[in-house]
């Protein structure tokens, strides 16, 4: 959320808008190698066999040590490795362990050619242990590959079927085939090529591999990422060209969701997306790239888009948040996000939205719905917060959360500043027209706090307020709104102590510079008091004592102390920070 709220921020430089984005939904690659003999050295790059046009690859680092830096924090088992049986096919009576870690090199990768080409790449250093591999994934098929020489290599396409178990005795020679009931072996493909094995769903996709004439290893921007400091200690990468990275996975993704109507013809239709119409910003992003890596305390993340151009340096300045709105809030907060000038944010957002027809036709039935449940809309709201703005999760134990089950103490507020307060009166204002007759009278109360006004919504009982929503002014220029529980008293005067001071808090952002455009976090262990207290007993009641799976859930979400997050922008790049704060393992 908050790389997408970067690329918003810098859209405000440009006067466009970022689409949303599509999850990548790769298919089922498996595959397999002929033998090639070749020499094959321990650091090859899976880039130096992607053509140089590829539009996006993931790699993943394969050795140990790599891994093990995790293996120092509770969250993650003593002896953890990299996850080969996820990605490698588990053909009856083989395993990773045996059949493909000896051959195994130090990167594999999924790869991104086209909408209709995705390939798994892996480097190898040992040929022989390879084609042994090989051979058992012939001899578990009953029907015999078809073979297809191409470019001088030679690939095996497999179709689906039944497999053959090899007992455990003599597994390459006694062999048995699979019950009725066993799952099909999906079609695959794959070749080996000198130092790699490549795999997909088909051969087309390792055609049009072998096509390139320039590998990705060349390209200028690739290298950009390979030189990065941090591939050096990172344990995936990401390398990507973003708009047609998106448009190739959408087109995927329909054509998945095609194929599942073709099954059962009562699934939903898929949407109708036009690739070319995905995104607005197109014309401005370049490549994108991202690394994950593990350091003392946790594990990192980040994420980022290169542009086309750069953002001038004085629009950059003035869109760096103080973060000073977050000494407004309490120390103790269960989660929060911030930046500043969510004017600007959708100013931008919905003049991009209304460029286009069938976006433009939803914006407004949004706008009629929100006009009929709560008098305002967008219009009213948006364009006088111009300063500063945060959106929290808080405990508390006021209010018509808290009422409705003991211990689920909770609060959702946001806090806003402005330098047009009487647009934000008038937006109150109407609101308050509108909903008073509706709600009643009695259900709703305004007042003062330190001199400025405050009103609740919801009923009274006991002399205790059951408010579903408030709002108030905690300064001349600082607006508060609460959903479903708090106070107006917790944040008029300032709270004692303020989330600035909260050690937690600054452990959190310690990673991020300072320079930015507003902090994600999560209080993990404020978050998991609240779940473990109030919400699992709330729903689960008596059943959760003593249920092992959910104690070792317990237990390993208690591993984490943070969650937290940080966007920049530098030059010619918008970026996304992240990290896992960890507890470590006790060393005995």
């Amino acid at each position: 959320m908050l790389l997408k709220r970067s690329l918003f921020t810098m859209l405000a430089a440009l006067n466009l808008v970022a689409a949303p984005e599509l999850p990548i939904a790769p298919s089922k690659v498996f595959a397999q190698p002929e033998p090639v003999s070749a020499p094959v050295t321990q650091s090859t790059s899976i880039a130096g066999i992607l053509p140089v046009e590829t539009l996006g690859v993931v790699m993943i680092n394969t050795q140990d040590d790599r891994w093990q830096q995790l293996s120092q924090f509770n969250l993650f088992p003593t002896d953890l490795a990299f996850p080969g049986g996820i990605f490698y096919p588990a053909e009856a009576g083989m395993s990773f362990a045996k059949d493909v870690q000896p051959w195994l090199g130090d990167q594999f990768g999924v790869a991104l050619l086209s909408a209709k080409s995705v390939l798994m790449v892996s480097s190898v250093k040992d040929q022989a242990a390879l084609n042994q591999y090989v051979d058992r994934i012939k001899a578990s098929r009953t029907k015999a590959p078809k073979e297809i020489q191409y470019k001088g290599a030679t690939i095996l396409e497999f179709e689906p079927e039944k497999p053959i178990y090899f007992t455990p005795s003599k597994p390459n020679q006694d062999l048995k085939l699979a019950p009725p009931d066993a799952f099909e072996v999906p079609k695959v493909a794959i070749a080996v090529l000198p130092g790699y094995f490549v795999s997909s769903d088909s051969a087309a996709a390792i055609q049009e591999m072998l096509d390139a004439q320039s590998k990705l290893v060349d390209h200028p921007k690739f290298q950009r990422i390979a030189n990065n400091p941090k591939s050096s200690r990172a344990i995936a990468t990401l390398y990507g060209k973003y708009t047609e990275a998106i448009k190739a996975i959408t087109q995927i993704s329909q054509a998945q969701l095609e194929e599942l109507r073709k099954i059962n013809p009562n699934s939903p239709v898929p949407p109708a997306f036009d690739p070319n119409q995905i995104d607005p910003l197109s014309q401005f992003y370049d490549t994108a790239e991202g690394y994950v890596w593990a350091e003392p305390t946790g594990m990192r993340l980040q994420l980022a888009v290169n542009l086309k151009q750069a953002v001038p340096e004085d629009l950059r300045s003035s869109l760096i948040t103080r973060n000073q709105i977050l000494e407004r809030l309490p120390e103790v907060n269960y989660m929060m996000s911030n930046s500043q000038n969510l004017a600007v944010y959708w100013r931008v957002l919905t003049t991009a939205l209304e460029t286009q027809p069938t976006w433009k036709k939803s914006l407004d039935q949004v706008r009629q719905t929100l006009q009929g449940f709560i008098g305002v809309d967008d219009r009213d709201v948006l364009p006088w917060m111009n300063g500063e703005y945060v959106l929290f999760a808080y405990p508390t134990s006021k209010g018509f959360i808290p009422a409705m089950s003991p211990n689920l103490d909770i609060a959702m507020g946001m806090m806003m500043q402005t330098s047009d307060r009487p647009a934000a009166e008038a937006a109150l204002k109407k609101f308050n027209t509108f909903i008073t007759p509706r709600l009643g009278k009695p259900l709703v109360q305004q007042g003062e706090i330190a001199g400025q006004p405050f009103a609740n919504y919801g009923a009274v009982a006991n002399g205790r307020s059951l408010n579903l929503f408030s709002h108030g002014w905690t300064d001349d220029n600082t607006l508060i709104m609460l959903f479903g529980g708090g106070s107006m008293s917790e944040f008029n005067p300032k709270p004692q102590r303020n989330l600035t001071q909260s050690a937690n808090f600054q452990a959190a952002i310690a990673p991020f510079p300072n320079a930015n455009l507003g902090y994600f976090y999560v209080n993990q262990g404020a978050f998991m008091a609240f779940v473990n207290n109030g919400v699992l007993p709330a729903f689960m009641g008596r059943s959760m004592a003593g249920n092992p799976f959910l104690t070792q859930v317990q237990d390993t979400l208690a591993s984490i102390r943070s969650i937290s997050g940080a966007s920049t922008i530098t030059g010619d790049q918008v970026q996304f920070d992240g990290f896992l704060a960890l507890a470590s393992r006790q060393k005995r």
